[in-house]
């Protein structure tokens, strides 16, 4: 890689075009673009709510151009509300382009066209993915783009049947994530059924034990009545968050595990025993990262209940306690998968002499 410089540059080129081609791609859309030409901000109107937070709303005319539509390249007027704090709006700068709602004589502002942020990320990842990984670059978009459509398609299934199947949906995606994942990325080998087989033993252990305790103790503290959860059944959207969000740490420690395990010499206990020191190394970091991601979770809304007068006890309890379970469970299920993977990388690979597996 470091003397084929030029395959930088190459790929820098590709971003470019890719950013260039969806900034001149409004032709592609049915409904209204227009590329702002002008903006003027008219004054800032303090807004306080009931529990004293406090804002400032401002109102833009603004001044586009069309970029499509049999309308193209004509100048239409609209308005842009938007507040100081940014929560669910922003302000429109000049060079900025937008989608617009078209009615009658008059046009509405109704979304910022994102496409050229979003695909410039995607041909970054996707082309650090073939310089980094080499021949395995397209294996591993494959099996991305195939995770992403099963996850995509089993929303959509939730949906069409109402949420009455949540649980067995779901459950059934973390089983074909997991066999779609090894298959790609491992391919059909004995390592790759122990990584598959460890994933899914820990990650339904640790449901299974975090099920009994939170039984056990009649969710005592753990307040599934938010409101995100209050659509379909509670205890089944966050026990289905938790395998979801949990998965993809516990296969890479199972990954890391069965394949350092497989590529050594030795008997059996001494390939055990290599696995757990191998899986106390990983299990800290993988962790302390799931649990920063579900603490994260939670974070913006924290801030919201404290600012709105809750005592930090209250909304440790109320809000994040629940993220502060979710990273418990799922690190149940990185501790159990150690000595599982370690048992079965030794148990599969004890008639095997240092074994290849990325080949």
């Amino acid at each position: 890689m470091k003397n084929h410089w030029w395959w930088w540059l190459v790929a820098a080129a590709l971003v470019l075009m890719v950013g260039v081609g969806l900034r001149h791609d409004a032709s592609l859309y049915s409904v209204p673009v227009a590329q702002v030409t002008a903006v003027h901000n008219h004054k800032a109107q303090k807004e306080v709510d009931s529990y004293n937070n406090t804002d400032y709303q401002t109102e833009q005319t603004v001044t586009g151009r069309l970029l499509n539509t049999g309308r193209r390249g004509q100048t239409v007027r609209f308005s842009n509300t938007y507040t100081r704090s940014g929560a669910l709006d922003s302000p429109l700068k000049v060079g900025n382009q937008v989608f617009l709602t078209h009615s009658g004589h008059s046009y509405q502002f109704r979304d910022n066209k994102r496409d050229v942020v979003l695909g410039v990320l995607l041909a970054i990842t996707l082309l650090l993915i073939c310089l980094l990984a080499a021949k395995h670059a397209v294996v591993i978009i494959v099996s991305i783009a195939a995770n992403t459509a099963l996850f995509f398609g089993a929303i959509h299934l939730d949906l069409h049947l109402g949420g009455n199947y949540g649980g067995a949906i779901f459950t059934s995606l973390v089983v074909i994530f997991t066999i779609v994942t090894v298959l790609f990325v491992i391919g059909w080998r004995p390592v790759g059924l122990v990584i598959g087989a460890a994933t899914l033993l820990s990650t339904i252990g640790a449901v299974a034990l975090g099920y009994g305790i939170m039984t056990a103790t009649n969710y005592g503290g753990i307040h599934l009545q938010q409101v995100r959860y209050v659509t379909q059944s509670p205890a089944l959207l966050f026990y289905v968050e938790i395998i979801v969000g949990s998965l993809g740490a516990v296969l890479d420690e199972t990954s890391d595990i069965s394949v350092a395990i497989f590529q050594l010499n030795g008997g059996a206990r001494q390939r055990f025993k290599a696995g757990m020191d191998i899986g106390r190394a990983v299990m800290g970091p993988l962790i302390a990262v799931l649990f920063m991601i579900f603490i994260a979770d939670t974070f913006g809304e924290s801030i919201l209940w404290l600012r709105n007068g809750n005592s930090i006890a209250q909304t440790v309890d109320w809000v994040m306690g629940l993220g502060f379970a979710q990273s418990l469970i799922s690190a149940f299920g990185i501790v159990l998968a150690v000595p599982i993977t370690s048992g079965l990388a030794a148990l599969f690979a004890r008639n095997r002499r240092g074994v290849a597996v990325d080949e």
